[in-house]
């Protein structure tokens, strides 16, 4: 195969590889603002700091290390959870756990880029008077 070729083909890979990220990203967050508008919960797993730090609007912290002790103050197991975090490799861990204990209807939307998207849609998906949802056990 000459040089030329070779460079094409190199080019047409590294293409198709930027599109698939792209898409990827652009579907990952449009499916989560689908869902918080039907009412979807917005779980936070970053640490208490990361949290307070910088957050979706609506979102409620469990983070990742207290998940499993926790589980049982995020609802019914049919709930339908939109997983957010800023490493996508913490949303996946989450998601994960939480398929592990029954929920079903879990979305890892995690990645710093998708923060205000999702506050924005969070945001309209909330009453105007509600704008927090509360865990069972008061968080």
């Amino acid at each position: 195969m000459s040089e030329a070729w070779r460079g094409i083909v190199l080019a047409a890979l590294a293409a198709g590889i930027l599109m698939a990220l792209f898409h990827h990203a652009v579907v990952r967050i449009y499916k989560a603002r689908d869902w918080l508008a039907r009412g979807a919960i917005l779980l936070d797993v970053d640490s208490p700091a990361e949290f307070a730090e910088h957050h979706p609007r609506i979102a409620v912290n469990l983070p990742l290390e207290t998940l499993v002790q926790d589980v049982g103050t995020i609802g019914a197991r049919n709930s339908r959870i939109v997983v957010f975090a800023h490493s996508w490799w913490r949303g996946a861990k989450a998601v994960r756990e939480l398929r592990r204990f029954g929920f079903v209807d879990v979305f890892n939307a995690a990645g710093v880029h998708t923060k205000e998207e999702l506050s924005m849609a969070a945001a309209r998906s909330a009453p105007a008077e509600d704008n927090e949802i509360e865990l069972s056990r008061g968080r």
